[in-house]
Protein backbone atom coordinates (compact mmCIF):
# COMPACT_ATOMS: atom_id res chain seq x y z
CA UNK A 1 0.00 0.00 0.00
CA UNK A 2 1.40 3.34 -1.10
CA UNK A 3 1.92 5.97 1.49
CA UNK A 4 0.28 9.32 0.80
CA UNK A 5 2.77 11.93 -0.30
CA UNK A 6 2.42 15.30 1.34
CA UNK A 7 2.08 18.14 -1.18
CA UNK A 8 4.47 21.02 -0.91
CA UNK A 9 2.75 24.28 -0.07
CA UNK A 10 2.45 26.58 -3.08
CA UNK A 11 5.03 29.28 -3.11
CA UNK A 12 3.62 32.63 -2.24
CA UNK A 13 3.40 35.02 -5.20
CA UNK A 14 5.87 37.79 -5.01
CA UNK A 15 4.26 41.20 -5.37
CA UNK A 16 6.28 44.10 -6.59
CA UNK A 17 6.90 46.63 -3.99
CA UNK A 18 4.99 49.81 -4.69
CA UNK A 19 6.91 53.02 -4.81
CA UNK A 20 5.73 55.52 -2.31
CA UNK A 21 3.60 58.25 -3.91
CA UNK A 22 5.48 61.43 -4.45
CA UNK A 23 4.52 64.05 -2.01
CA UNK A 24 2.51 66.87 -3.60
CA UNK A 25 4.29 70.16 -3.46
CA UNK A 26 2.19 73.26 -3.16
CA UNK A 27 1.96 75.35 -6.38
CA UNK A 28 4.35 78.21 -6.44
CA UNK A 29 2.83 81.66 -6.48
CA UNK A 30 3.60 83.36 -9.82
CA UNK A 31 6.01 86.20 -9.71
CA UNK A 32 4.99 89.75 -10.52
CA UNK A 33 6.81 89.47 -13.86
CA UNK A 34 4.88 86.32 -14.75
CA UNK A 35 1.55 87.95 -13.88
CA UNK A 36 2.43 90.97 -15.99
CA UNK A 37 3.49 88.76 -18.91
CA UNK A 38 0.23 86.79 -18.75
CA UNK A 39 -1.81 89.99 -18.78
CA UNK A 40 0.12 91.31 -21.78
CA UNK A 41 -0.36 88.01 -23.66
CA UNK A 42 -4.08 87.99 -22.86
CA UNK A 43 -4.48 91.57 -24.05
CA UNK A 44 -2.64 90.73 -27.27
CA UNK A 45 -4.95 87.75 -27.82
CA UNK A 46 -8.07 89.87 -27.34
CA UNK A 47 -6.70 92.47 -29.74
CA UNK A 48 -6.05 89.76 -32.34
CA UNK A 49 -9.59 88.39 -31.98
CA UNK A 50 -11.01 91.89 -32.33
CA UNK A 51 -8.88 92.44 -35.44
CA UNK A 52 -10.19 89.24 -37.04
CA UNK A 53 -13.76 90.28 -36.25
CA UNK A 54 -13.05 93.67 -37.85
CA UNK A 55 -11.74 92.04 -41.01
CA UNK A 56 -14.96 90.09 -41.46
CA UNK A 57 -16.92 93.36 -41.55
CA UNK A 58 -14.73 95.33 -43.97
CA UNK A 59 -16.69 96.43 -46.98
CA UNK A 60 -20.03 95.32 -45.58
CA UNK A 61 -22.67 97.98 -45.51
CA UNK A 62 -25.50 97.99 -43.02
CA UNK A 63 -28.67 96.82 -44.74
CA UNK A 64 -30.95 99.74 -45.52
CA UNK A 65 -33.82 100.41 -47.86
CA UNK A 66 -32.56 101.62 -51.29
CA UNK A 67 -33.01 105.35 -51.77
CA UNK A 68 -34.81 106.63 -54.84
CA UNK A 69 -32.68 109.27 -56.57
CA UNK A 70 -35.16 111.86 -57.76
CA UNK A 71 -33.59 115.26 -58.29
CA UNK A 72 -34.61 116.69 -61.66
CA UNK A 73 -33.09 119.43 -63.76
CA UNK A 74 -35.57 122.31 -63.51
CA UNK A 75 -39.01 121.00 -64.41
CA UNK A 76 -37.57 117.90 -66.05
CA UNK A 77 -38.03 114.23 -65.26
CA UNK A 78 -36.48 112.90 -62.03
CA UNK A 79 -34.22 110.51 -63.95
CA UNK A 80 -30.87 111.41 -62.38
CA UNK A 81 -30.01 107.73 -61.74
CA UNK A 82 -30.55 106.90 -65.42
CA UNK A 83 -28.56 109.98 -66.39
CA UNK A 84 -25.64 108.93 -64.18
CA UNK A 85 -25.65 105.45 -65.78
CA UNK A 86 -25.77 107.11 -69.19
CA UNK A 87 -22.80 109.32 -68.26
CA UNK A 88 -20.84 106.16 -67.47
CA UNK A 89 -21.65 104.74 -70.91
CA UNK A 90 -20.74 108.03 -72.61
CA UNK A 91 -17.43 108.02 -70.76
CA UNK A 92 -16.65 104.68 -72.43
CA UNK A 93 -17.02 106.34 -75.85
CA UNK A 94 -20.61 105.40 -76.73
CA UNK A 95 -23.35 107.81 -77.77
CA UNK A 96 -26.44 108.05 -75.56
CA UNK A 97 -29.35 110.37 -76.38
CA UNK A 98 -31.80 112.02 -74.01
CA UNK A 99 -34.48 109.71 -75.43
CA UNK A 100 -32.34 106.70 -74.45
CA UNK A 101 -32.09 108.05 -70.90
CA UNK A 102 -35.85 108.57 -70.64
CA UNK A 103 -36.50 105.09 -72.01
CA UNK A 104 -34.29 103.57 -69.31
CA UNK A 105 -35.99 105.67 -66.63
CA UNK A 106 -39.44 104.49 -67.77
CA UNK A 107 -38.27 100.92 -67.16
CA UNK A 108 -37.96 101.80 -63.46
CA UNK A 109 -40.74 104.32 -62.76
CA UNK A 110 -44.21 105.14 -64.05
CA UNK A 111 -44.27 108.78 -62.96
CA UNK A 112 -41.92 111.61 -64.02
CA UNK A 113 -41.44 112.68 -60.40
CA UNK A 114 -41.07 109.27 -58.73
CA UNK A 115 -37.36 108.79 -59.23
CA UNK A 116 -35.58 105.43 -59.13
CA UNK A 117 -32.90 103.65 -57.15
CA UNK A 118 -29.47 103.16 -58.68
CA UNK A 119 -29.82 99.41 -58.25
CA UNK A 120 -33.16 99.29 -60.10
CA UNK A 121 -31.65 101.41 -62.88
CA UNK A 122 -28.66 99.09 -63.23
CA UNK A 123 -30.93 96.04 -63.30
CA UNK A 124 -33.09 97.65 -66.01
CA UNK A 125 -29.99 98.52 -68.06
CA UNK A 126 -28.83 94.91 -67.76
CA UNK A 127 -32.21 93.48 -68.80
CA UNK A 128 -33.24 95.96 -71.51
CA UNK A 129 -29.99 97.73 -72.39
CA UNK A 130 -29.19 101.42 -72.79
CA UNK A 131 -28.70 102.78 -76.32
CA UNK A 132 -28.16 99.20 -77.43
CA UNK A 133 -25.52 98.42 -74.79
CA UNK A 134 -25.70 96.33 -71.63
CA UNK A 135 -23.51 96.51 -68.52
CA UNK A 136 -20.83 93.84 -68.32
CA UNK A 137 -20.73 93.89 -64.52
CA UNK A 138 -21.45 96.09 -61.56
CA UNK A 139 -20.91 95.93 -57.83
CA UNK A 140 -21.49 98.11 -54.82
CA UNK A 141 -18.23 99.69 -53.71
CA UNK A 142 -16.60 100.61 -50.42
CA UNK A 143 -19.51 100.81 -48.00
CA UNK A 144 -20.28 102.20 -45.51
CA UNK A 145 -19.61 105.52 -47.18
CA UNK A 146 -18.47 108.68 -45.41
CA UNK A 147 -18.44 112.33 -46.47
CA UNK A 148 -17.76 113.46 -50.02
CA UNK A 149 -14.11 113.32 -51.15
CA UNK A 150 -13.86 109.98 -49.33
CA UNK A 151 -11.33 107.71 -51.05
CA UNK A 152 -13.56 105.21 -52.82
CA UNK A 153 -10.89 103.64 -54.99
CA UNK A 154 -10.82 103.30 -58.79
CA UNK A 155 -13.22 105.36 -60.88
CA UNK A 156 -15.63 105.83 -62.54
CA UNK A 157 -18.27 105.29 -59.88
CA UNK A 158 -21.95 106.04 -59.81
CA UNK A 159 -22.60 107.81 -56.51
CA UNK A 160 -25.85 108.13 -54.63
CA UNK A 161 -25.50 111.42 -52.76
CA UNK A 162 -27.57 113.58 -50.45
CA UNK A 163 -26.88 117.21 -51.43
CA UNK A 164 -29.31 117.56 -49.38
CA UNK A 165 -31.85 115.82 -51.58
CA UNK A 166 -31.32 112.36 -53.09
CA UNK A 167 -29.27 112.68 -56.28
CA UNK A 168 -27.11 110.43 -58.48
CA UNK A 169 -23.88 111.55 -60.15
CA UNK A 170 -20.95 109.96 -61.95
CA UNK A 171 -17.52 110.36 -60.33
CA UNK A 172 -14.82 109.99 -62.99
CA UNK A 173 -11.94 110.83 -60.65
CA UNK A 174 -11.66 114.44 -61.77
CA UNK A 175 -15.09 115.55 -60.63
CA UNK A 176 -18.79 114.71 -60.52
CA UNK A 177 -20.90 114.57 -63.68
CA UNK A 178 -24.44 115.84 -63.07
CA UNK A 179 -26.87 116.40 -65.94
CA UNK A 180 -24.06 116.55 -68.51
CA UNK A 181 -21.91 119.03 -66.57
CA UNK A 182 -18.69 118.34 -64.66
CA UNK A 183 -18.60 119.77 -61.12
CA UNK A 184 -15.97 120.05 -58.43
CA UNK A 185 -17.34 118.09 -55.42
CA UNK A 186 -16.16 120.97 -53.21
CA UNK A 187 -19.05 122.97 -54.68
CA UNK A 188 -21.31 120.76 -52.56
CA UNK A 189 -19.61 120.93 -49.14
CA UNK A 190 -22.62 119.46 -47.33
CA UNK A 191 -23.00 116.50 -49.69
CA UNK A 192 -22.93 113.03 -48.17
CA UNK A 193 -22.14 109.96 -50.27
CA UNK A 194 -24.65 107.28 -49.32
CA UNK A 195 -23.76 104.59 -51.87
CA UNK A 196 -21.28 103.95 -54.66
CA UNK A 197 -21.41 101.54 -57.61
CA UNK A 198 -18.63 100.39 -59.92
CA UNK A 199 -19.84 99.68 -63.45
CA UNK A 200 -18.28 98.30 -66.64
CA UNK A 201 -19.82 97.93 -70.10
CA UNK A 202 -19.58 95.26 -72.79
Amino acid sequence: MKKPVAKKPAAAKKTAAKKPAAAKTPAKKPTAAQVKGAKVAHAAHLAHVAHLAHLTHIGKAPKAAPVKRQLALGDGVACCAAEAVAASLRLSGRTVSDADVLELYRRTASDPDTGATILATLEAACEFGLAGWRPNAWSQAGAPIAQCLFDLGPRPLILGVDLPGPHAVLDDGSGWWSWGELYDPAEWPDAVIEEAWALTWN
